[in-house]
């Protein structure tokens, strides 16, 4: 049998069926067809689809859809919804076994930014950690920078190398690779200071953990 044949549609009841099938500790909602490809265990949902994950209770959509059981998640033009923040970027890819997401062309919507930009990053799923690399721009309170840690669940960040912050304090510049800003919430409004506190070395390790 060749390649082509071997690359299956997925029939109208089992299609069904599908609807709450899980994988690893995922629920597939297909917003239409699927394909499996039998060589590499590939499963193609060319509408795309929603992925939940029934223990941590987030949700990945995407227009096009890629995974292999136990393996990995790739999405297009895709959105991680959780209660406390929102993601949408032009493509991301989950790797299951390290429990991490790169993501590209990245928008995120959470209480420290009403909207933040960042070409690349990388999110350690169980920890809620986003690190932020490239081009990343803030908006309300504004900010460039190329590198950022941000801990979604605690909303705090950590800005690293040469950065631009203004609030209605002022505006605060750093130069050079040594160069941090602390992000904070201080009530319902975000904080930068250069004065760091004792823990931020904690945020400083992620990096060295990106793949």
């Amino acid at each position: 049998m060749n390649r082509l044949g071997r690359l299956l549609p997925v029939a109208p009841l089992i299609l069904a069926l599908a609807l709450g099938a899980r994988f690893a500790a995922f629920s597939v909602e297909p917003f239409g067809p699927q394909r499996v490809n039998l060589d590499t265990g590939i499963t193609t949902l060319p509408q795309g689809g929603i992925l939940t994950d029934n223990e941590q209770g987030w949700k990945l959509k995407g227009s096009f859809v890629e995974y292999r059981e136990g393996s990995f998640v790739s999405v297009k033009q895709g959105e991680f919804l959780t209660d406390s923040y929102r993601l949408s970027a032009q493509e991301i890819r989950l790797d299951i076994p390290r429990q991490t997401a790169s993501v590209s062309g990245l928008t995120l919507q959470h209480p420290l930014f009403s909207r933040l930009w960042v070409k690349k990053a990388v999110l350690f799923l169980d920890e809620d950690i986003l690190v932020a690399q490239d081009e990343v721009r803030g908006e309300k309170p504004l900010l460039e920078a190329r590198l950022m840690v941000v801990n979604l669940k605690a909303k705090q960040g950590l800005v690293l190398g040469e950065f631009t912050f203004s609030d209605s304090r002022g505006t605060l510049r750093g130069k050079g690779r040594e160069a941090r800003l602390y992000l904070y919430l201080a009530g319902n409004s975000v904080k930068g200071s250069t004065r760091l506190p004792p823990d931020v070395a904690a945020l400083e390790a992620w990096i060295r953990r990106v793949p």
